[in-house]
């Protein structure tokens, strides 16, 4: 694998007007008004959490895998990568080499992410200009770390009280090589800052959930994202030797998730509808009047009802039927999944003409 670098890569270098204040000021850095401290002496100065994570070849640094991860040139980091981790460690190494105002550049994701992450650490950015969602996301970020983690049991309650739906407020979303990483196949992300962090999550089906969308979130809102179900497929992966080399391909049977993202007052009134569903006491009318999207529900709740009627005997039976339905279709509701619209049959052309026969002539008295 080849260790060239190109200017087009992303990079990290410190801005040339720190350069000079250091060289004005060797061996001594200020920090807001607080007692100055000594800057890092080493040049190349490389944190042992970094070392230990990458393969060094010469300059060039490498995944275990055999991808690149980052070259480094001494007063200049450059990456063919958008990967989060990657921009963590290259922000973690200019910390180690007292870059204290740094210069990005490359593409706008890369740009953004790492002037996130140099924020988040203290570091001056160049390069690029962040907008109000930004700045909110540094700010939410700057105090989740002032709080500390929120404990494990507050976590697994979060998670359970949801069911498995990420709630938080909407960072970005988009197509990309999975996990940012150059080499690797399309997919498409959704990054959201939930209570406890942020979160990003990979799916092909995300592409179709932002589509089909009933709210249309947008970057900012506070959304809902959900994992409805699981659908059997097969796909075709690369295969690599023992140096990580592509030298063909090969067939997976494996899952991929069907997702639903909506606006989270979406999820908060499906809740609320899904409660009148199992409520068997709320009469049907009532019930779509209260919730009209609910009519297609109930039209299947009494076609249940019909069902049991017709093939199951015992009463009580009957009854733990329609039950477990009930709850099967206030479960999907919940869920957030589409709700399949009433269609009103029209009725055949012979079926209108022997309705129209089988109608009584009211001028004509019955027949005795």
């Amino acid at each position: 694998m080849s260790g060239a670098d190109t200017e087009s890569e992303n990079g990290i270098r410190p801005s040339k007007r720190a350069s000079q204040e250091k060289s004005s000021r060797p061996g001594v850095e200020e920090s807001d008004g607080a007692a100055p401290r000594k800057r890092a002496a080493e040049p190349h100065a490389m944190p042992d959490e970094v070392r230990r994570r990458f393969v060094q070849v010469g300059r060039n640094h490498f995944f275990p895998d055999g991808a690149r991860a980052f070259t480094d040139h001494g007063v200049r980091l450059t990456t063919p990568s958008e990967n989060t981790e990657v921009i963590k460690n290259l922000v973690t190494i200019a910390q180690a080499r007292a870059w204290n105002e740094i210069t990005v550049t490359g593409t706008e994701r890369f740009r953004k992410e790492a002037w996130f992450e140099a924020r988040l650490v203290g570091l001056e950015v160049r390069g690029y200009t962040p907008n109000e969602t930004e700045h909110e996301r540094l700010v939410r970020a700057l105090a989740r770390r002032e709080r500390g983690p929120s404990p494990p049991a507050a976590e697994l309650q979060e998670k359970k009280n949801r069911g498995g739906l990420i709630v938080g407020r909407l960072l970005d979303h988009g197509r990309g090589a999975y996990q940012h990483e150059p080499r690797e196949p399309m997919s498409y992300f959704v990054k959201i800052d939930t209570a406890n962090g942020e979160r990003t999550v990979w799916g092909v089906d995300l592409e179709r959930a932002f589509r089909e969308s009933l709210t249309k979130p947008q970057i900012g809102e506070e959304v809902g994202l959900r994992a409805v179900r699981q659908d059997a497929v097969t796909v075709k992966a690369p295969r690599r030797d023992g140096d990580g080399t592509v030298v063909g391909e090969q067939e997976l049977d494996t899952h991929r998730n069907r997702w639903i993202i909506e606006k989270h007052a979406f999820f908060e009134s499906r809740a609320a509808a899904a409660k009148t569903v199992r409520d068997p006491k709320i009469d049907p009318r009532e019930a779509v009047r209260q919730h009209p999207e609910l009519a297609s529900a109930y039209v299947h709740l009494r076609g249940a009802e019909e069902v049991a009627a017709r093939r199951i005997r015992d009463p009580e039976d009957q009854r733990k039927f329609v039950s477990l339905v009930r709850s099967a279709i206030a479960d999907s509701v919940e869920r957030g999944e589409p709700l399949q619209p009433v269609r009103l049959r029209k009725p055949r052309p012979e079926q209108t003409k022997a309705t129209v026969s089988r109608t009584p002539n009211r001028d004509r008295s019955p027949a005795r």
